[in-house]
């Protein structure tokens, strides 16, 4: 049983970042650009896969809060999800973390709460934690101001569905992806991993995706 029960977990688990990646897929084509020198639609799928494990500070495996949001959902077994169910899926793990992490209050108007990041941070942050920490804080803030100038081109207009029992806010997922757009654009040396494949998702998000950081 136990062994099952592991199973599932870590079924759920890739579900979780299969749905990360294909939001970010969708994110990285809606601020695409065409510079520098690499194919931009031929690398855009592997590179928005690869940067949930590039960057050591944003792998999904470091944050617990996002598998117990989503055994909250009590989501449908076996059914393959839609496009918008999958993106409605995602953005409701993102809202109750947020929320359960002190991130964000509960309603709107919604503002992130940069004392209880910080708090949340040094608790799973890799070391060196300082310089760890101070590049995620960094990051929370200039995504929330990234997101509070470009919020247009996140927006998407999805249906109702059906087994959601309450409408969530994009807010968090939002906040969530752009963070790990400026981490592949921006990650520090110590923490990035420097594998073949992630060199080429760096230059994917550094040539063909807005640059975070001079957009704020």
């Amino acid at each position: 049983m136990a062994g099952l029960k592991q199973q599932q977990q870590q079924y759920q688990q890739q579900q979780h970042h299969g749905l990360l990646s294909l939001w970010l897929l969708l994110i990285c084509f809606r601020f695409a650009i065409i510079v520098g020198d690499i194919n931009c639609k031929a690398f855009k799928k592997n590179a928005s896969l690869l940067s949930l494990s590039c960057c050591e500070l944003t792998h999904p495996s470091l944050d617990k809060g996002n598998a117990e949001c989503r055994a909250t959902l009590n989501l449908p077994h076996g059914r393959q999800f839609t496009f918008a169910e999958l993106y409605t899926i995602n953005m409701c793990i993102e809202e109750c973390n947020y929320v359960g992490s002190g991130y964000i209050d509960a309603d709107p108007p919604y503002r992130l709460d940069m004392a209880n990041i910080q708090t949340n941070l040094d608790k799973f942050m890799p070391e060196p934690k300082d310089n760890a920490t101070t590049f995620m804080m960094d990051a929370y803030k200039k995504c929330e101001i990234f997101r509070m100038r470009h919020s247009s081109r996140y927006t998407l207009h999805l249906p109702d569905i059906e087994f959601i029992e309450e409408q969530c806010n994009p807010f968090a997922l939002q906040i969530t992806i752009c963070v790990r757009i400026l981490a592949m654009q921006r990650c520090p040396l110590q923490f990035q991993v420097n594998t073949d494949n992630c060199k080429m998702a760096r230059s994917y998000f550094l040539q063909c995706v807005v640059d975070v950081e001079s957009n704020v």
